[in-house]
């Protein structure tokens, strides 16, 4: 499936000790969308270190998880996946 384009549901904190993910939509050429929760390292472990987490991991298959929230690495690791054949198992039908 061809990714057409992409944009973030979510306004994103620049706040270093945020720990909330980030959704994308993505528009595939079929006219379909999708979503995906997008993850950077540091906000991940910033959730998984609060003391109140329960339970204490996360199990999400349409996650991805990137270097940063900028638009080219996001860009990029969804251009890899699609690449790959891996976008439609990344993300969920709207």
């Amino acid at each position: 499936m061809k990714l057409i384009s992409w944009k973030f549901d979510d306004k994103i904190s620049g706040s270093r000790e945020e720990w909330n993910w980030v959704e994308i939509t993505l528009f595939l050429e079929d006219g379909s969308k999708r979503w995906s929760i997008v993850y950077t390292p540091e906000r991940l472990h910033n959730n998984l270190s609060r003391p109140d987490i329960n339970p204490p991991g996360i199990h999400i298959p349409h996650l991805i998880i990137v270097r940063s929230y900028e638009v080219e690495d996001i860009e990029t690791m969804l251009r890899y996946l699609e690449r790959e054949g891996d976008l439609l198992s990344a993300s969920r039908a709207y």
